[in-house]
């Protein structure tokens, strides 16, 4: 599994997790971004997005996180 930072935050760092070659996590997803929202001073909401499919996770990071490449 590879871990990357998507975005840094005050309180939390949105990530994404990307399954290795060959691995799927449980449900047959290839990767999860795990994204924080702004909820008050001292807390932050949680929003877990999964991907099956390469292409549709390509479709959200280029439209979410157009300087993110994790080809390289």
């Amino acid at each position: 599994m590879n871990t990357y930072i998507l975005n840094e935050g005050a309180l939390n760092d949105n990530l994404i997790y990307i399954a290795d070659n060959g691995k799927v996590f449980k449900g047959n997803y290839i990767a999860m971004i795990k994204e924080y929202s702004f909820l008050n001073e001292w807390q932050n909401k949680e929003t877990v997005k999964r991907f099956r499919t390469e292409k549709s996770l390509e479709n959200y990071l280029t439209k979410n996180y157009p300087e993110f490449n994790y080809y390289a």
